[in-house]
């Protein structure tokens, strides 16, 4: 087994198309079946159904393709890793971010400015809950890491800057029986369950998701699920409700409705005192700039 057979192999998976593959890749298609071939020899499987219509994987070329997935995402980030250890040339900073935001207006002005400093410092960025960001900027997994205030002001280890002031808002799904009707408060579902990823589950997160209901004379029924992810994917399909913040990707999925309501959180942007560098000082000052303009165009809406 080879990186060309598993190249090859992913390309087609990825088109279900031999023709379509050999287009792309300027081989003929009797290269690429034959360097799948062989990998279907060693693999002792076949991956693909052929016939005039059109290519499937098989069960087995499903399982395949995750694997070959995760190893080709897995050694980009050793590489990484290890040009980071070696102090090879191309440097690296790794920015983290609170998941499930949106960040399009964030991110590539973000690189685009840094690159112009720091041309050969590589900007890789990873989204994960609150409790993975803090963990992997004491590790040293992160450099530098924007988050909810509330989950990194306690570090004494931390350097931290406010940046921004986010309102919360409800998010329900389209089929939800309310999702026609005008005037919502977060009163009007005090009888729905309210989804937050396990990540977080600890005193913070229920005290916090409760004061947010309280004003509203009830307390909320909890369900508590692996992830943002998984949090999203039962509101949509109307497994429950959600309380997130306003950058929240999914507010604008067209199967999503949502609401405000009378509650507001800080944004940070934190890294370690004791880590200072040119690096690390200047993406602190960018993201700081990026995301106040950010806000400041959205206001403008």
């Amino acid at each position: 087994m080879n990186d060309l057979q598993i190249d090859y192999f992913m390309a087609v998976a990825t088109n279900l198309s031999f023709t379509k593959t050999s287009e792309e890749l300027y081989v003929s298609q009797p290269a690429i079946s034959r360097q799948i071939s062989q990998l279907e020899k060693e693999l002792g499987t076949r991956l693909f159904t052929r016939n005039n219509q059109k290519t499937e994987l098989t069960e087995a070329g499903k399982l395949y393709f995750e694997l070959f997935s995760r190893y080709k995402a897995d050694l980009i980030n050793t590489k990484v890793e290890v040009d980071r250890i070696l102090g090879r040339k191309r440097g690296v900073i790794c920015v983290g971010f609170l998941e499930g935001w949106d960040l399009f207006g964030i991110i590539p002005p973000m690189i685009e400015r840094f690159n112009a400093v720091f041309p050969d410092t590589e900007v890789v960025i990873n989204c994960c809950g609150v409790k993975e960001l803090a963990t992997s900027l004491l590790n040293g997994s992160m450099d530098i890491i924007v988050t909810m205030n509330n989950s990194v002001n306690m570090f004494r280890e931390f350097k931290v800057t406010e940046v921004a002031e986010l309102d919360k808002i409800l998010i329900f799904s389209a089929a939800h029986p309310l999702a026609g009707k005008s005037s919502l408060t977060l009163r009007d579902f005090r009888d729905d369950i309210f989804i937050a990823p396990w990540q977080i589950v600890d005193k913070m997160i229920i005290e916090a998701i409760t004061s947010y209901t309280r004003p509203y004379g009830f307390i909320p029924k909890l369900r508590f699920v692996k992830n943002h992810e998984s949090t999203i994917t039962c509101v949509r399909n109307n497994m429950g409700v959600a309380i997130v913040d306003e950058w929240v990707w999914a507010k604008g999925a067209e199967d999503v409705r949502w609401i405000p309501f009378r509650a507001k959180d800080i944004v940070s942007i934190a890294r370690m005192s004791a880590r200072e560098s040119e690096q690390n000082n200047l993406m602190e000052k960018i993201l700081s700039e990026v995301i106040s303009e950010q806000e400041a165009a959205r206001k403008t809406l």
